[in-house]
C-alpha cells in the first residue's frame, strides 16, 4: 500500500463541472437520482439530467413525479439543475443517444442505474455497461437484487455502507468520498462506513495463522491507511481486514454476513466488449451480494 495518501479522485476539477443522468423514466432509477444528487452537493458540481422519452405513459408519468422530487431537493442542497428531454428514436440504440450526448456535454462524470441481470445479458452487457466501455469520462454504475430498494421503496437510506480497498488510488478516493457523500444525506445522515480490505492467499497456498507477519504487516498498513482517509476527509470510519481466496468472494461473503446495506467499490477497468464483467471480481460481488453495489468505473489513470 501506498505511503503517501492523495484526495484526489480524478473525477471533478472545477466548479461548473458536471454529473451526467441519463434516466428512462423506469423506476429502478429513482436511487441513481438520489446518488447523482447528493455526489453533486459533495463535490459542488452541477447535475445535468437527460430524459429519453418514450411513449409510455406509466415511464412518463413516474418520470414527471420524480422530476419534481428532483427540482425540489436540489433547491435545498443549492445544487444546479439542468434538464434537457429528447423523444426517443427507435432505430438508434440508446446507449448511442447517451454516447452522443456525453461528447456534447464533456460531463465529468456518468451515473446509471442497473438492474440484475440473466445469463445471456451478463454475456451481452446492459445499457450502462457498454456505456461505460464506450465514454471517454468515469461512469458509476448502481446495481441491485432487492427489488423494493429499486422499484417500490422510498430514496435510498442505507445504514451499513461498505468500501472495499487495496491501495491508494484515485479510484478508491473516489469511492471513499462518495461514501460519505452518502452517509452525510438524507435519512442515512450518520450511517457507519466500514473500509474493508482483503488479505488475499492463492489457492495453492494453505492459509496460516494469523501470527504470521506478513499478513499483520499488510493489515496495520491498511488500518493506517483508513486512519488517515478518516482524518483527512474529516469522517471516523471503521477498518476490517479479512483473509481469503479471492477478492470477489471474499467482500460478498461479508457483504451478506454483515447485512450490508450498501457497497461502493472504484475500479480501475470497464466492461469488456464480449462478456462484459464475466470473470471479474466486479462480477462476483455484483452477482452474489445480497444488497445494493454501486462501481465507479474510472477512466482516468489510477
Amino acid at each position: 500500500m501506498s505511503s503517501e495518501i492523495s484526495l484526489d479522485s480524478g473525477l471533478f476539477g472545477a466548479p461548473g463541472d458536471k454529473i451526467f443522468l441519463p434516466l428512462m423514466g423506469y423506476p429502478s432509477e429513482r436511487d441513481a437520482m438520489f446518488i447523482a444528487l447528493v455526489t453533486a452537493e459533495y463535490f459542488g458540481t452541477n447535475l445535468h439530467v437527460f430524459h429519453i422519452a418514450n411513449k409510455s405513459k406509466r415511464s412518463t408519468e413516474f418520470f414527471l413525479k420524480e422530476i419534481e422530487w428532483l427540482k425540489k431537493k436540489s433547491h435545498e442542497l443549492n445544487v444546479k439543475l439542468e434538464i434537457d428531454i429528447k423523444d426517443y428514436n427507435s432505430r438508434t440504440r440508446p446507449d448511442k443517444i447517451i454516447i452522443k450526448e456525453i461528447q456534447t456535454l464533456s460531463p465529468k462524470l456518468v451515473i446509471m442505474m442497473s438492474r440484475r441481470k440473466g445469463l445471456f445479458q451478463r454475456f451481452a452487457g446492459s445499457i450502462a455497461e457498454r456505456v461505460a466501455r464506450r465514454s471517454r469520462v468515469s461512469v458509476m454504475i448502481i446495481r441491485s437484487p432487492i427489488k423494493d430498494w429499486v422499484t417500490y421503496g422510498s430514496h435510498v437510506s442505507p445504514r451499513k455502507i461498505v468500501v472495499p480497498i487495496g491501495s491508494n488510488n484515485p479510484c478508491e478516493v473516489s469511492a471513499v468520498q462518495i461514501a460519505i457523500a452518502i452517509a452525510n444525506a438524507g435519512e442515512s445522515r450518520d450511517a457507519d462506513i466500514t473500509l474493508l480490505h482483503v488479505i488475499t492467499v492463492p489457492e495453492t497456498v494453505p492459509i496460516i495463522p494469523d501470527d504470521d507477519r506478513l499478513i499483520i504487516q499488510e493489515e496495520k498498513d491498511f488500518v493506517k491507511q483508513a486512519g488517515m482517509y478518516s482524518t483527512m476527509l474529516l469522517w471516523p470510519m471503521k477498518t476490517k481486514a479479512i483473509i481469503g481466496r479471492d477478492v470477489g468472494r471474499s467482500v460478498s461473503y461479508y457483504l451478506n454476513k454483515e447485512n450490508a446495506d450498501l457497497s461502493i467499490m472504484g475500479v480501475p477497468y470497464v466492461p469488456r466488449r464480449f462478456l462484459g464483467l464475466f470473470g471479474t471480481d466486479t462480477n462476483i460481488i455484483y452477482q452474489r451480494s445480497k444488497c445494493p453495489v454501486l462501481v465507479i468505473f474510472h477512466k482516468e489513470a489510477c
